[in-house]
């Protein structure tokens, strides 16, 4: 077979960690490891073993042996049940798990199986990440990455993805992730088991080349046929070293020395947290993995969150159209209308009511209607006398349509010949009521047992609603036609804005000296803040509704991430043994709760701030998101991720890294 030439070491060289060439870099001394259980297992039985720098030693043994127990804990991803682990002259048993996870970053370095690439992130990306947490900038990670690439041939395949690669070439990709920190101590754990006999022996190949170029490394295989190709062959049967090849009894004087000066852990100082770019790219992780699952567990927050927006927005912009409206129709015009009499019946106002409220100081203009009663309008003589569609005949001064702020929508309105005439203009409500969209000549209605010619139909009147359910006449036609006794029912005027108050405190006793207390004094623009009052005390329902989907969307959130911690557990274990502590592990997953809760909050606020836009845009108002809508359906979103995602956070930091890389 024909193999690659020989690799050269990287730049900067391998790490000695201050090793002399007769210091061991590995130091298995007396280990025991039991795990509990009826009867409990033990699965090594006083093992020892030293490795000293530059050595390329094969541990093998056949499945159940022990091996992957030891790998286990020369790697520091277990604590033994007694005896000690030395690396560079660390005692593992001294170090706290913060401690041990950044030996693992800076001096160890794990070949596994089943690769573990991550298979939408790059080569050059998957190699970088054995740097991630080492305290390396990113541009750093990346360029020794390629260098370490370059090294087991892989240079030009650095932007090629796993997925893109050969079973050899992505085992090469995770040489490369273990190489790229320069450890002190490379463990592979049956490098070539996924792979054939010919790819296999190229990356025994590579093995023996990296050693020859200064490379510390152990060889965990079942196959004593690899095992023979290494220089140093270490047998593991039932827990226990059976053969060694190369012990010597120099290499146990040197261990026996060494046990009374153990070097400490205090490599935390050294560690720092991941920047805010690492932290994003690895939450964004599973969302751009599982793309489908992010979008539905992010689903149920966008519309609690549209929701609330929605109503937010709808109400602002419902208040600030209706508020625009009464500013251009003016809040000073006040309505006195006939109360109770102390009989419990209809009071009249007094025929001089109008004349005396006109001396008022502050008013500016007067007008009237009277409810003409008996009299009741159908669009013909054939209706049955009981459809009278709630319409209602009124008589009108001439010049009510300025002081109640309407206008003609057709025709014309009443004038002073008439007036005098059986002739009626129509309110907007009654002539839909009717059927009449528009004045034809010689368009009539039946009214008060007699025709009415139809001249006019007026625009809704907002401030004076009464007047759109009826059938308007004047005065001196009300009474020659339909009886009317000539009281005023409404008297609508028009003040100085400035003196609204004042008027209104006078028109009771002016409208009515005698009794003033069977009069009714209204302010019309009240009476639309209080509808808009009333229409914004239903979005407390709404929000509601709204809150109840954020609630189902952090329990999607929630979900989500717990199916998602148990899925990528290999990940987890991965990362753990690239030197990854419990904090990182937990920052991973409680960002990629809180982004799901962003995008989710994100898309919620742009679906109810279109929503918004759309409704108000049908109704002519003018679009007002207020910020507490968009800032608080954001920050709502951020929290419930956040809150959603803690236990599951807190689930995957609390795994063991054995426990996670030997579960798939």
């Amino acid at each position: 077979m024909t193999h690659p030439p020989l690799i050269a070491a990287p730049a900067g060289g391998f790490e000695d960690f201050g090793l002399d060439a007769t210091s061991p870099v590995l130091e298995v001394e007396e280990v025991t490891k039991v795990y509990p259980g009826e009867p409990p297992v033990a699965a090594l039985r006083g093992t020892s073993l030293s490795v000293a720098r530059g050595e390329l030693v094969a541990i093998v043994g056949p499945s159940g042996s022990g091996k992957t127990t030891l790998l286990q804990l020369m790697g520091t991803l277990d604590r033994p049940s007694s005896g000690r682990v030395r690396i560079t002259g660390l005692d593992a048993a001294a170090m706290t798990d913060d401690e041990l996870a950044y030996l693992r970053a800076t001096r160890i370095g794990f070949i596994f199986q089943q690769f573990f690439l991550a298979e939408h992130s790059t080569a050059l990306d998957n190699v970088a990440d054995g740097l991630l947490y080492s305290g390396i900038p990113l541009a750093e990670r990346r360029r020794r990455a390629l260098d370490a690439l370059e090294m087991v041939g892989l240079g030009q395949r650095c932007d090629a993805r796993p997925t893109q690669l050969s079973g050899g070439q992505r085992q090469r990709v995770a040489i490369a992730r273990a190489l790229i920190g320069r450890p002190a101590i490379v463990l592979a754990d049956e490098p070539t088991g996924n792979l054939d006999q010919a790819t296999g022996q190229s990356i025994l190949a590579l093995i023996q080349q990296l050693n020859q170029a200064g490379s510390t490394i152990v060889v965990i295989t079942h196959d004593h046929a690899i095992a023979d190709q290494m220089p140093r062959k270490v047998e593991i049967l039932d827990g226990q070293i059976v053969a060694d090849s190369g012990a010597v009894p120099e290499a146990a004087a040197v261990r026996a020395s060494q046990r009374g000066a153990v070097v400490p852990g205090t490599t935390s100082g050294r560690r720092r947290r991941l920047d805010l770019s690492d932290i994003a790219r690895l939450a964004s992780a599973g969302p751009r993995t599982r793309k489908l699952r992010a979008a539905l567990s992010a689903l149920g927050l966008a519309i609690g969150v549209a929701a609330i927006v929605a109503v937010l927005g709808l109400s602002a912009s419902s208040q600030a159209g209706l508020l625009n409206e009464i500013d251009q129709l003016g809040t000073n015009l006040l309505a006195v209308s006939n109360g109770q009499s102390f009989t419990g019946g209809v009071a009249e106002l007094p025929t001089k009511a109008p004349a005396m409220i006109a001396r008022i100081d502050g008013v500016q203009q007067v007008q009237t209607t009277g409810m003409v009663s008996g009299a009741k309008a159908y669009r013909n003589p054939y209706v049955p006398p009981g459809n009278t569609n709630g319409l209602t005949v009124q008589a009108a001064s001439l010049n009510l349509l300025p002081v109640i702020a309407t206008t003609v929508g057709e025709g014309r309105y009443l004038n002073a010949a008439t007036a005098q005439e059986p002739v009626a203009v129509l309110g907007a409500g009654a002539a839909e009521r009717l059927g009449i969209d528009r004045i034809y000549p010689g368009e009539r209605i039946w009214v008060g047992g007699q025709w009415f010619y139809v001249v006019g139909i007026l625009n809704p009147a907002v401030l004076a609603s009464p007047i759109d359910s009826s059938i308007l006449v004047g005065y001196p036609a009300a009474e020659k036609y339909l009886g009317f006794d000539g009281h005023a029912s409404t008297i609508y005027l028009r003040t100085q804005t400035d003196r609204v108050n004042a008027v209104d405190e006078l028109l009771a006793a002016t409208a009515n000296p005698e009794n003033p207390n069977q009069v009714n004094v209204s302010q019309p623009s009240s009476a639309l803040v209080a509808q808009a009052d009333a229409k914004s005390a239903l979005n407390g329902l709404f929000l509601g509704l709204g809150a109840v989907a954020l609630v189902v969307g952090a329990v999607g959130v929630a979900n989500i991430m717990i199916i998602s911690v148990l899925e990528r557990r290999s990940e987890i274990g991965l990362r753990r043994a690239l030197g990854a502590t419990r904090s990182h592990i937990r920052t991973q997953f409680l960002s990629e709760a809180v982004l799901l809760g962003l995008l989710g909050g994100a898309v919620g606020v742009a679906l109810g701030a279109a929503s918004t836009a759309v409704y108000a845009h049908t109704n002519h108002w003018a679009t007002v998101i207020p910020t507490e809508a968009w800032a608080g359906g954001i920050a709502a979103s951020l929290i419930i991720g956040a809150v959603a995602g803690l236990i599951p956070a807190l689930r995957a930091a609390r795994l063991s890294p054995t426990e996670a890389l030997w579960s798939v």
